[in-house]
């Protein structure tokens, strides 16, 4: 049985990271360590959590502010497992996800990230409607979130998690590294993470910002220019196809704005609107 490193950032999740750590310690797998990497917090029951962790199989290291990606390379650079597993410290994880993920890795020496669906929690519920795992998806997009078990060595072969992004998908960037190192990334067809949705997060400032997104992916590109090469005729077509769906869409929002605005020029709609407005 291969050890698993669960590498787990942490900034001020006091809050949370009881239940992050409780679904690592409740793992069916029994042969995991956790390395929890305290990123500079200054929040007194956070310091206090991690201060009162008696646990032998977790060991506690402290960065100062080298945000989620470089917390992540500090602890997998500590880390003594043949396979890694990130699990931020306000997510949780199924107890049968390590042992799932572990028996189909080692099912196929091609296979070099398992991941597997996904529920929400906290500010909504529900499953994570991602789209299915495929290549043609991931030329794209990302489809694949950071907790997934991937082998330590690829990690060592890529440098690390780029921590020069300049507002996150860090994540997404390495998986286009192990890709382009010739693995294969497989989606166990169960829900077995748990995302919690936060008010406010990295991820819901990335997407109202559509100037930052560009950026974003032109320096996706910009890194993995060979890999883009490669598959350049693949890539051509899900762009296409991307294209003509968006396409289509406008024209039936469109169609439909049209049709609202002949509605509310009714006279009947109009007057009820006007009295409406009068109160």
């Amino acid at each position: 049985m291969e050890l698993v490193s669960v590498i787990m950032p942490c900034y001020n999740d006091g809050m949370y990271i009881k239940e992050a750590i409780a679904s690592v310690q409740a793992q069916t797998y029994t042969n995991w360590e956790l390395i929890i990497i305290d990123d500079g917090s200054d929040d007194e029951e956070t310091v206090g959590i991690i201060e009162s962790i008696k646990d032998e199989r977790i060991a506690v290291l402290h960065t100062e502010h080298l945000r989620p990606a470089g917390a992540r390379n500090y602890g997998i650079s500590h880390a003594k497992g043949k396979y890694i597993l990130p699990v931020d410290s306000d997510d949780k994880i199924d107890p049968t996800y390590m042992e799932k993920a572990v028996q189909r890795i080692e099912s196929d020496d091609k296979i070099g990230v398992v991941y597997c669906e996904a529920d929400l929690f906290g500010e909504k519920s529900g499953k994570w409607d991602l789209p299915a795992y495929s290549f043609d998806k991931m030329l794209l997009d990302n489809v694949v979130f950071v907790t997934a078990l991937f082998y330590k060595e690829d990690w060592e072969k890529l440098g690390g998690f780029n921590t020069n992004m300049k507002a996150g998908m860090e994540d997404y960037d390495f998986w286009l590294g192990i890709l382009g190192l010739g693995r294969e990334i497989v989606q166990i067809p169960e829900i077995l993470f748990h995302y919690r949705i936060k008010p406010v997060s990295r991820t819901t400032g990335f997407q109202s910002d559509c100037t930052q997104m560009q950026e974003v992916y032109r320096q996706m590109y910009d890194n993995h220019k060979e890999f883009y090469d490669k598959y350049k005729e693949e890539y051509a077509k899900v762009l296409r196809d991307a294209l003509i769906e968006q396409i289509a869409i406008r024209m039936k929002y469109e169609k439909t704005f049209e049709k609202i605005k002949k509605y509310y020029k009714m006279p009947i709609v109009g007057s009820i609107l006007k009295r409406m407005i009068q109160k």
